[in-house]
């Protein structure tokens, strides 16, 4: 133990202390090589920065042009349903439309018919009471 002790005090003994102080030439040669680190730092970093950003680009329109085409999808794909749903309209209407016209077209016609059919009565019956009437003058006048 007493080796120890003696080995320390002799290297502390011959130890040379450092006491001095920085020299203003000194104190700018660590200003200048901390300003180069840190604009090679600031370099780097700014570099870093620029090739996050193109990266971040590049998925911006990536993500960009498949959108396009998604949505350029989506755009026909309801281009096509408002086609067949103008089709479907058309369709029911013509179903509708059709007998509705036919309907309407045989009642007007049966309507014309019964016109007809009362003024050939009227007819008859102004006819069968001439016939009467002249009946009735045969039977007076013999």
């Amino acid at each position: 133990m007493k080796l120890i002790t003696v080995l320390i005090a002799m290297f502390l003994l011959f130890t040379v202390p450092a006491f001095s102080e920085l020299t203003a030439e000194d104190i700018e040669k660590i200003r200048s090589i901390v300003k180069e680190e840190t604009a090679a730092s600031e370099k780097r970093m700014k570099e870093y920065v620029s090739q996050e950003i193109a990266k971040v680009n590049i998925k911006i329109e990536e993500m960009d042009k498949r959108l396009t085409s998604e949505i350029r999808a989506l755009d026909k794909r309801l281009d096509h349903i408002f086609t067949l749903v103008i089709a479907l309209v058309a369709f029911i209407a013509v179903v509708i439309g059709i007998p509705q016209i036919i309907v309407a077209m045989q009642r007007k016609d049966i309507r014309v018919q019964d016109e007809k059919i009362e003024a050939q009565q009227r007819q008859i019956e102004a006819l069968q009471q001439e016939i009467e009437k002249r009946k009735q003058e045969h039977i007076v006048r013999p």
